[in-house]
């Protein structure tokens, strides 16, 4: 019989919870290797472009701490189910809209919707998986999230030859059905014992000191984590658009190399969280990545070669933030009690989307007043590498 942290009771709940992000990133990327004929289409320019992104990203960050609530007093699955199926369909919507504004509406009403997901379904997973597991759950349902760009990217500049709505409206249907599936399979209350489930232990009170403790760790984490996301969502935004005037590619050519950094990713992530690093070996992985993701970052804008900039973007695919996540989400959850996880959750994808508000229409500031690309990827670099020096106050704590 094998003991709770080595069985695979966890794995049903982790490939669900990747489905999830595989269409959430998959929707928040159709549109960046359109940008072109969608700014051509409707006159507008970078700046008003990464407004679209900016306009999702608000209401999707603001929505964050009272889902986050939420997922501590009621059904994950109402919670994830209405969230799901009202983003799939405004994502859906959004292909019919006349114009700009109309675009622009449905992709605020899209995140405020989608904003529900993150903090319901990392609180039912910090609940649900075992401490020892817990950092390759974390990775296997991250590596949703870069498969869903991949596949966002695929499916843009394979269906948006003809038109951009095509896409669009494609990828909204599906993620309704995903709505449904997520509703009929999650636990209506993941406290009780199930049989998968991971019920609490009781825990004496912590001290003071341990609970300042706590709160101190946690602080450094959603400014790293902010870090970490603003370089993710530049790249998110921008790297199709970029490429595009950088390579000598079109079509699904363009398309797969926008999604090569998110495609090498996968690996990755299952690679990095495989051994469950917990204490002083976490933090350490965790510098490493930091440190080669900036470089990679402060380097890319430069490069004039295709194969040096895929060489660059590999790198910062293997140790950006989808590598870099699970940590984190480990991290916070060795640094809190079970009682509190959905708020902590909500707060720290509250912090950290922040910066998917000022990423895009920064980086379209910079990109069309100061520089370029290599401009805004500098600045990204410069955050990141921010974040690493944060970590020097950042102390172990067991996992």
């Amino acid at each position: 019989m094998l003991r709770r942290e080595q069985d695979l009771r966890w794995l049903p709940w982790a490939l669900l919870g990747a489905l999830g992000w595989l269409f959430v990133y998959a929707d928040r990327a159709v549109l960046s290797p359109l940008l072109r004929e969608f700014g051509r289409l409707f006159h507008v320019g970078p700046t008003a472009l990464g407004l679209l992104s900016t306009a999702f990203f608000l209401t999707y960050t603001a929505v964050q701490i009272p889902a986050g609530r939420l997922a501590d007093r009621i059904s994950p699955r109402t919670l994830l189910g209405i969230g799901y199926l009202g983003f799939g369909l405004f994502i859906a919507l959004t292909a019919f809209s006349p114009g700009y504004d109309g675009v622009l509406a449905c992709s605020a009403l899209a995140g405020l919707f989608q904003g529900v997901y993150y903090p319901t379904q990392f609180a039912v997973t910090a609940r649900r998986i075992p401490a020892g597991v817990l950092p390759l759950a974390n990775a296997v349902i991250t590596s949703g999230m870069g498969a869903g760009i991949a596949l966002g990217y695929i499916v843009a500049s394979g269906l948006g030859q003809a038109s951009w709505q095509t896409p669009v409206w494609v990828l909204g249907v599906l993620t309704m059905g995903i709505g449904v599936v997520l509703y009929l399979i999650t636990p209506k209350d993941v406290r009780r014992g199930d049989g998968t489930a991971a019920p609490a232990a009781p825990v004496e009170p912590a001290a003071p000191d341990a609970r300042r403790s706590g709160r101190s760790r946690f602080a450094l984490l959603l400014a790293l984590n902010f870090c970490s996301l603003y370089a993710f969502f530049f790249l998110l935004a921008w790297l199709p658009y970029a490429l595009a005037g950088m390579v000598p590619w079109h079509g699904l050519q363009l398309g797969a190399a926008a999604a090569w950094p998110t495609i090498v990713a996968l690996p990755a992530t299952i690679l990095w969280s495989a051994r469950g690093p917990q204490g002083a070996a976490r933090l350490r992985r965790m510098r490493l990545l930091l440190l080669l993701a900036g470089a990679a970052l402060a380097l890319v804008g430069f490069a004039r070669s295709p194969l040096v900039l895929l060489a660059l973007l590999t790198l910062y695919g293997v140790t950006g933030k989808l590598t870099l996540d699970p940590l984190i989400l480990s991290e916070v959850t060795a640094s809190l009690g079970e009682e509190g996880y959905g708020q902590a959750f909500g707060l720290l994808n509250f912090v950290g989307m922040l910066a998917s508000v000022v990423a895009p229409t920064l980086s379209g500031l910079l990109i069309q007043h100061y520089g370029g690309f290599s401009a805004a990827a500098l600045v990204a670099a410069v955050i990141v590498l921010a974040g690493l020096a944060l970590t020097a106050w950042l102390r172990p704590a067991a996992a």
